[in-house]
């Protein structure tokens, strides 16, 4: 089996980190920012068309936007994510169910490779691998990931790449503790959502029926 993960979500946890962003940039622009649990209901349930500055106008969210996507892929931000508890566990876990690739979206592949490899997170993936940020290039990069041989999947927590999964002819699952709901997740094409690469793990190695019939695992007989 080939399992591709992606790192920002179902590895390391965004949402402290994303939600101090929001704080420093609000406050830049002179507005107030949304506490915590607000900011990240809103971000999981609409994207990119979140109003994460109530009453600002179009502009000003234009900047807040720009503000954010760039500070999010600087090095110093980077630095400060931490990983889900057990993750490396769950990482070494995968990793003996086949060959194990971690790929990101963003733009700063580097700084997401010595955060990992400080973290100790390396040693089950044998790939990090960043992918095109052009939307229409990333099924052909997941196909070349994912390899010929056995069954493929693709765990990631944006909707983006569920859909380019889809679109690669790969399982797709959704992880579900990123910066994407589990409606938006399902809506881009999941198969299955789990909670966390815990409950991903779990469901290979028990044989999940959500897994099957998602076309990752062989269906079971009898």
């Amino acid at each position: 089996m080939n399992i591709v993960v992606e790192i920002d979500g179902p590895v390391l946890d965004v949402a402290p980190v994303w939600h101090r962003l929001h704080v420093q940039v609000a406050a830049e622009l002179g507005w107030s920012a949304l506490d915590q649990a607000t900011f990240w209901r809103v971000t999981r349930k609409q994207g990119g068309n979140a109003n994460l500055l109530p009453g600002a106008r179009p502009l000003k969210l234009k900047e807040y936007y720009a503000r954010f996507q760039d500070r999010l892929e600087s090095d110093d931000v980077l630095a400060q994510l931490e990983p889900h508890d057990q993750i490396d566990g769950v990482l070494a876990s995968l990793s003996t169910q086949g060959t194990l690739c971690l790929v990101t979206l963003g733009s700063n592949v580097e700084a997401r490779r010595v955060r990992l490899e400080k973290l100790r997170l390396l040693r089950s993936a044998g790939r990090v691998e960043g992918l095109s940020g052009d939307p229409r290039k990333r099924p052909g990069e997941l196909r070349a990931l994912a390899g010929a041989a056995g069954r493929s999947v693709v765990a990631a927590a944006s909707d983006s790449l569920i859909r380019a999964a889809g679109e690669a002819g790969l399982v797709a699952v959704g992880v579900s503790n990123g910066a994407c709901s589990a409606e938006r997740l399902f809506r881009a094409g999941a198969g299955v959502v789990t909670k966390g690469l815990d409950e991903l793990c779990a469901g290979i190695r028990e044989g999940s029926g959500d897994l099957a019939r998602a076309g990752l695992l062989p269906p079971a007989l009898g």
